[in-house]
């Protein structure tokens, strides 16, 4: 798998990092335990680039990603939420918990995010039974996601 083509920041420990995405802000931190990497924190819908009218998060999956300078994936966690209000103010907490097979060496080593998503107007509306492409304010979908090399 590839995140070469996503946002990305070198790996820093014990400090507050952020990155940014088309759809998504990132705030958090990184810290090595033992044989892992633990990133925990926020994120941030970015309400400018999200319809007005999206109120409800359905489906949303964050991914954290560790990756060599090639992008090639090295380890991944992923988080699945609940439907929830979306709430560009309190964010959604955020905590991984990244193995590599080894850890790695002096290499560039780097953080990167991935997220799915379904907005819609009020909680009950079910995406699954909305065709997003008539034109309705029905659903709303975004994802940057590794890809298949």
């Amino acid at each position: 798998m590839s995140v070469k083509h996503l946002s990305s920041n070198p790996v820093s420990f014990d400090q507050e990092e952020e990155l940014q995405m088309r759809y998504w802000d990132f705030s958090y931190v990184n810290q090595v335990e033992n044989d892992h990497y633990l990133i925990h924190g926020t994120a941030y819908p970015r309400q400018e680039n999200l319809p007005g009218w999206g109120k409800w998060m359905h489906n949303l999956w964050i991914t954290a990603y560790l990756s060599d300078e090639e992008g090639r994936v090295l380890a991944r966690d992923l988080k699945v939420y609940p439907t929830q209000e979306l709430d560009s103010q309190a964010g959604v907490p955020m905590e991984f918990r990244l193995k590599p097979e080894k850890m790695p060496s002096s290499e560039e080593i780097f953080i990167t995010f991935g997220y799915r998503m379904q907005l819609t107007e009020d909680r009950y509306t079910d995406p699954s039974r909305q065709r997003p492409l008539t034109g309705e304010k029905s659903v709303f979908f975004a994802s940057e996601k590794a890809l298949a090399r």
